[in-house]
């Protein structure tokens, strides 16, 4: 079956093989060449129903297989599978009587086993049967495509494989009317009934309900209560997991996604729901997804709609600009709290049923302040609806496990009480008490990280107090309170449950009182920070930006990393939340590069950016940047997007949310000036400040600070002030919990504070003072076995004034009775 047709054909397919530089001409070659649009086979095809432009992707997938040469023969040779085709195609022929057409030709290739193996053409919905039900039964050639006869798929369908339908879904579920989004959906359905482009992707923050909003609009098509035009719409959601699951060879993604789209266009009117489209770009074959998807776009047999957020739209679906034109983009945004509270008040039911809780408006409305203020990694509805979730999960689970562990429990303390060694009854202790939060998930106490250094008999008070509220627990309904969804939030973000609650306000307003405690000196300095954060707090800042931005400035030894650590454990519950980078390392001009990451190539790209990666650890914490003028003038860009937005992205395009965090930056530029200013009595003003530090930083930087603040240099009068704070910390508190007590008097405190005292260090040699002097002679007592439990020791200054220990009063240890 030689014809001037099957010789053209096949003197392309050889041109084929020479343009993509294979030595050989083969099946896939043959396959293109029969589609060429010199023939008119490729529009009786489609006419019959076949998509063309599917059947030529796939034979470029197919071509690509094939190896390739340095350079293009000038004769390509048929391969193996060429002569099988031809062989097979010249039997057809002959069985047909069709010795003219290329449909023998086109049968052979479809035939497995012959010039394409088995697994090749599952991916290919075309058999020889369809080719002979086409064609040999003289089936008419529909006028109209809309009429087209489709291809069936072999084997399971494709749809149910990869797709769900999502009308028939929900007609499973119940109904929630949807709240809040009618403008939306009155946009969405606008967007999709036009003649041209009836395409939108939807794009907001997660957990603002986009999916929500698709739902909506399918509630809306199977209740019949839509645009006429959407009665018969069917619509399917694209699974990208099972999508690429599994696929074993190049184009494989691409076969299966082609498959899709030719058995959904057997529908009415279809349309497609690609939730999270950008993963599909974002994947390795992303570059041949994109040109399918462009494909179907432009033939307009299929509507599309896609779900992302903005960020990875512009990074992926908005750089493609022959992509994105062909799409309406729809912008939903969070909602307020008080529609946020009627969304969740319209579902809120479901989850009660499942969890077997309640929940009161109290509850409700807490779980919305907390959500927006500590879980901003998503957003209203969505976070307060997960932080209701996982609370009532933790709750039962806690209520189970008490109600089959508190007897084990109690006996535990039983036997701790009957302890007599002290050590083993300390280490009894601890692990009861670890057990207890382990087992209730830390959902029913408050303050337990300070339970290790209290006394033992208070210990003891405190577990039998602890499983009498347990006990109590289990009497009561299962309802969800404010100090719950507390507790949630706090095992969350690592912030005392305690710092989390609603009484912040009052705590707040107390900020300056409770920095002072411990910051000695600064009193200028603590009512600068206080004020700043309460503005802060109050929401009259700009949102997404830090909570506060700060330049410490002052001489060494003033109380600048003491403020940060105190600010961090008013903030954040815990005086180590800081994230501290010493600038003097990032001197060089490539320093920039270590914040947000190595360029692609370069070792170290696939970590991400340090600060990024230090923020999405500890997105609650103190960010300081210490002795910042040694940094280069480069990472001053970095510092400026972080006070700006709030926001920076590593080089893999990760995000580092600053948002719930205080950016310190602190230097000793301008500390002569301070220091004599404040000797003056005179507080150095923020004016005089910027002039002063314009010739180290740039003005854009220092413009973009909440406030400069001078830190003035430590008075002998403040010394003994903070001789104070750190004997208690480092010392007096180590000695209680080994029942030993510590005095002395304020005179010779006083004399032993200034010891170490210099105005050149300030304040910072007094922690070594006190190690030196008292830490490391008491540590030999203690091992020498001078000073024991029960003991209480006096300090006093000799004539020579050297430090010495007096045993002031040894109490007895009471005896055992029996």
């Amino acid at each position: 079956m030689v014809t001037e047709d099957i010789l053209q054909a096949i003197h392309i397919a050889k041109q084929y093989a020479k343009d993509n530089f294979n030595q050989k001409y083969a099946p896939a070659h043959l396959l293109k060449a029969l589609l060429n649009p010199q023939f008119n086979f490729m529009r009786e095809l489609d006419a019959k129903g076949i998509d063309v432009f599917y059947l030529d992707e796939w034979a470029d997938i197919r071509i690509s297989e094939y190896p390739k040469s340095s350079k293009p023969s000038d004769d390509p040779a048929p391969d193996s599978g060429m002569n099988a085709v031809l062989t097979e195609a010249e039997d057809i022929a002959k069985k047909t009587g069709d010795e003219t057409s290329f449909v023998p030709i086109l049968k052979a290739l479809v035939t497995p086993g012959v010039g394409f193996s088995h697994d090749q053409l599952k991916s290919l919905p075309l058999t020889p049967a369809d080719l002979s039900s086409m064609f040999d039964s003289g089936t008419a050639t529909p006028q109209n495509n809309s009429e087209k006869t489709k291809i069936a798929p072999t084997g399971s369908s494709t749809l149910d494989k990869y797709c769900t339908d999502k009308i028939k879904h929900l007609k499973s579920k119940q109904s929630i009317p949807m709240i809040g989004r009618d403008e939306e959906l009155k946009t969405i359905t606008e967007i999709l009934n036009r003649k041209l482009k009836p395409h939108v992707i939807v794009i907001g923050e997660s957990g603002v309900g986009k999916s929500t909003l698709i739902e909506g609009f399918c509630h809306k098509i199977g209740d019949k209560s839509i645009l006429a035009a959407f009665n018969n719409a069917s619509v399917f959601e694209i699974n990208i997991g099972p999508l690429f699951a599994g696929a074993s060879y190049k184009g494989e993604v691409e076969d299966r996604l082609q498959k899709i789209f030719n058995e959904v266009k057997g529908y009415e009117k279809p349309i497609l729901f690609i939730d999270d489209i950008h993963e599909l770009f974002d994947s390795n074959q992303g570059n041949g997804i994109g040109s399918i998807i462009k494909s179907e776009l432009s033939k307009g047999y299929i509507t599309f709609i896609g779900a992302t957020t903005t960020e990875k739209f512009r990074k992926s679906l908005g750089k493609d600009d022959a992509l994105s034109r062909r799409f309406e983009t729809l912008e939903i945004h969070e909602p307020n709290q008080e529609l946020a509270l009627r969304m969740i008040k319209n579902v809120i039911s479901h989850y009660q049923t499942h969890h077997d809780f309640s929940i009161d408006e109290e509850g409700l409305k807490e779980s919305i302040r907390l959500s927006k203020r500590y879980l901003k990694e998503k957003s209203l509805p969505d976070s307060a609806l997960d932080l209701i979730d996982r609370t009532m999960s933790s709750l039962k689970v806690a209520k189970e496990t008490i109600k089959k562990e508190l007897p084990e429990l109690k006996k535990q303390l039983s036997a701790i009480n009957d302890s007599i060694e002290e050590i083993e009854k300390e280490e009894k202790m601890l692990w009861l008490h670890s057990d207890i939060q382990n087992k209730t998930g830390k959902l029913f106490s408050e303050d337990e990280d300070n339970f290790s250094s209290v006394a033992s008999d208070k210990k003891i008070a405190h577990l039998e107090s602890l499983l009498e509220s347990l006990e109590r627990l289990n009497e009561e309904e299962n309802i969800v309170s404010p100090s719950h969804l507390s507790h949630v939030v706090s095992g969350i973000t690592g912030i005392p449950a305690g710092k989390v609650k609603s009484d912040e306000r009052e705590r707040l307003l107390d900020i300056e009182n409770t920095l002072k405690k411990r910051v000695i000196g600064q009193d200028h300095a603590v009512k600068v920070v206080s004020d700043a954060i309460l503005e802060s707090r109050s929401g009259l800042t700009k949102p997404g930006q830090p909570i506060g931005s700060f330049f410490f400035l002052g001489p060494t030894g003033t109380g600048k990393t003491e403020l940060a650590k105190s600010l961090a454990d008013f903030l954040f519950g815990d005086e180590n939340a800081i994230i501290r980078l010493d600038m003097s390392e990032f001197k060089e001009e490539h320093s920039a590069a270590l914040l947000y990451g190595a360029p692609p190539g370069y070792v170290g790209y696939e970590e991400g950016g340090l600060l990024v990666n230090k923020i999405r650890q500890k997105p609650y914490s103190i960010v300081l940047f210490d002795e910042i003028e040694k940094a280069h003038k480069s990472v001053f860009d970095v510092f400026l997007q972080i006070l700006d937005e709030g926001k920076l992205h590593d080089r893999l395009g990760k995000e580092g949310d600053f948002s719930n965090s205080v950016i310190l930056f602190t230097s000793n530029i301008g500390s002569d000036f301070i220091v004599k200013s404040f000797e003056k009595d005179i507080i150095p003003k923020s004016n005089d400040l910027i002039q002063l530090m314009t010739g180290y930083f740039r003005p854009e930087f220092l413009g973009r600070l909440t406030e400069i603040i001078p830190f003035a240099p430590i008075s002998r009068k403040s010394v003994s002030r903070i001789f104070d704070i750190h004997l208690k910390k480092e010392l007096l508190q180590l000695l209680e919990k080994l029942d030993i007590t510590l005095h002395i008097d304020e005179k010779d405190k006083e004399q032993i504070a200034l010891m170490g005292f210099t105005p050149e260090y300030g304040a910072r040699p007094i922690k070594g003072t006190i190690r030196n002097q008292l830490k490391r002679p008491l540590s030999r007592m203690i091992i020498s076995n001078e000073i024991k439990k029960g003991d209480s020791l006096k300090v006093t200054l000799n004539e020579e004034g050297a430090i010495k220990f007096t045993i002031e009063h040894e109490r007895p240890i009471l005896q055992d009775s029996n």
